[in-house]
């Protein structure tokens, strides 16, 4: 059976449990990905090598402008931005990076600290022959976009934050329960049992390439496992958790940051499936998270000389979820006109 391990950063505050597959230590003896898994999305991609022994995938959807450098979440590889991208090819040429460690970029032991992420970022950028660009991050792609704020200032046009905030402090929060229970063998399978399942439980519904490539498979369609590691996830975590709070004075960068608000009264979409004594755990446990994420956006506004917007009890991936809005806000940060 497979077990649903309850680390990985999305849905609930970036730092608490989201649905992920634990992969066994043993190989799968065979993956056959459904043909939907094939992937027929206008982009180019290539590996691009940051340091010995590691490569990073490197999408490129086209366009025209200045470059846009899409950086996601732990657990995502760049696919996820594969309708997404399309928004902004018209005014930017649009890059998207998926970090070391998720498939298909390489899984090293190590290197997963924000300085070293934020190198195979630059190396990125001097493989493209991209002198500045504007960087757009979801989730944990915060630690990245502030070190390349603060420490390769030359490099960043703009910073756009989508829901990607400051997990400094993050680990002494007590996690509710997550939905790891409600992932029963019959979720698992196919893909479309499994999609139908994140969008239940997550409000989530990724592009299925980029749920692909995270996922194994037999040859009945069957979903056996992750591709994911989790002491990767793991790793994250902790970092993300250790760094002191932003020094977001020290960012000279313009810089939107747009934000899902928790509050006591809105309930993440799994909760409602819980039984009533993980209801009431749940409970217990979201009032510190909420006055934690309202901290953390707070700080960020008030060090932001551009612009902050909220999106009151929006699901973690608002760029999927939320997109019109997000775009819009984007857009105009970005000086795209809105007739365009």
């Amino acid at each position: 059976m497979i077990k649903c391990q309850k680390r990985r950063i999305g849905l609930l505050l970036v730092a608490m449990a989201l649905l992920a597959l634990g992969a066994p230590a043993a190989a799968w003896a065979t993956d056959r990905k459904p043909a939907v898994c094939e992937d027929h999305t206008p982009h180019k991609i290539r590996m691009v090598k940051v340091a010995p022994g590691v490569e990073l995938e490197v999408l490129d959807w086209g366009g025209k402008g200045k470059p846009m450098v899409l950086l996601t979440g732990a657990g995502d590889n760049a696919h996820v931005y594969d309708e997404f991208a399309f928004q902004f090819t018209d005014y930017f040429h649009v890059y998207g990076i998926t970090r070391r460690g998720f498939l298909p970029s390489s899984q090293p032991r190590n290197g997963y600290d924000v300085p070293t992420r934020a190198a195979d970022d630059i190396a990125v950028l001097d493989a493209l022959g991209i002198d500045k660009a504007v960087l757009v991050g979801h989730s944990l792609a915060n630690s990245e976009l502030s070190e390349l704020g603060l420490r390769h200032r030359a490099r960043v046009d703009k910073l756009v934050y989508l829901d990607a905030t400051d997990l400094s402090g993050s680990s002494k929060l007590h996690p509710p329960p997550g939905a790891s229970p409600l992932f029963t063998d019959a979720v698992f399978q196919s893909l479309w049992t499994y999609q139908a399942a994140t969008a239940r439980y997550f409000a989530l519904r990724e592009p299925d390439q980029a749920v692909c490539l995270n996922l194994k498979f037999d040859a009945n369609g069957a979903i056996t496992g992750s591709t994911a590691q989790q002491f990767i996830t793991d790793t994250l975590f902790a970092r993300a958790s250790a760094n002191p709070p932003v020094n977001w004075a020290g960012i000279k960068a313009p810089r939107l940051g747009i934000f899902a608000t928790y509050s006591l009264e809105a309930r993440q979409p799994h909760y409602w499936y819980l039984s009533p004594a993980d209801q009431a755990k749940f409970d217990e446990a979201w009032g510190p998270i909420v006055d934690f994420r309202r901290d953390v956006i707070n700080r960020f506004k008030a060090g932001n000389s551009a612009d902050t917007f909220l999106l009151p009890a929006a699901p973690h991936y608002v760029y999927i979820n939320n997109e019109a809005e997000v775009v819009r806000w984007m857009r105009d940060f970005l000086g795209i006109p809105r007739r365009a």
